[in-house]
């Protein structure tokens, strides 16, 4: 048995029945362990006690499981800042500090993950799968709760929905921490030009970044089939 196994209970799952959420988990320690390059449906069956064939079930095929373990990474990577919400903080700052935690926190962490992130997060069939995914739901769901808390915020001035705004935001910052930017000023500048306004405290940081605003709502565009099923 080997270390995977012995955290996720052995063959006990098969007897238990597994499920989606238990593949899914058994997978992320195996990449933990391992690294994504490592991660393939045979060895996630051999740490669930299951055969392939139920593996294949609930993930057809390794990049949908692949997309649901680093969905599980970005969502535990954002949870903490993603359930703090700070009272009176605008969402161009709640963006900045949560990207700010995150760069310092994958710092430490495997340095063989992002490469293999970044690889799979540009291509679009698995960029479409990632925006269909629970997971990523879930962290997008958190970010909207912080805009709607935001009470100066109003992406109605860039003809912009709530939804698409978030799925652009999330996008955006996965794509700069992927590619190890070490801040996010360009998205909070369009961020503060597209949501506040001109008597917004603040909105003379946004000034150069105001005839970005056309940029801003194409930009959003690609992210609206994630957010259609969201309204």
């Amino acid at each position: 048995m080997n270390e995977v196994q012995r955290m996720m209970g052995g063959a006990a799952m098969a007897r238990q029945g597994i499920d989606r959420a238990a593949i899914a988990e058994a997978a992320y320690a195996l990449a933990e362990e391992r690294g994504l390059a490592g991660l393939g449906i045979r060895s996630v069956a051999e740490a669930c006690g299951v055969s392939v064939g139920t593996i294949y079930n609930y993930f057809p095929t390794k990049d949908d499981l692949l997309v649901e373990v680093i969905g599980t990474f970005w969502q535990r990577a954002f949870h903490e800042d993603l359930c703090l919400i700070v009272e009176g903080e605008r969402f161009d700052a709640f963006v900045s500090r949560v990207y700010a935690a995150m760069s310092s926190a994958l710092a430490a962490f495997r340095s063989d993950w992002l490469p293999q992130i970044s690889a799979l997060s540009i291509q679009g069939r698995d960029e479409g799968k990632m925006r269909e995914s629970a997971t990523f739901d879930h962290i997008r769901a958190g970010m909207r709760g912080v805009l709607e808390a935001d009470a100066q915020a109003d992406p109605g001035r860039a003809g912009i929905e709530p939804a698409e705004l978030v799925a652009f935001v999330l996008e955006s910052m996965i794509a700069g921490l992927c590619a190890g930017e070490p801040d996010c000023r360009v998205l909070s500048a369009l961020l503060r030009a597209g949501l506040y306004g001109p008597d917004t405290p603040g909105a003379e940081d946004a000034a150069d970044g105001a005839g970005r605003l056309e940029p801003l709502a194409r930009s959003t565009e690609g992210a609206a089939a994630a957010a259609a099923g969201e309204r």
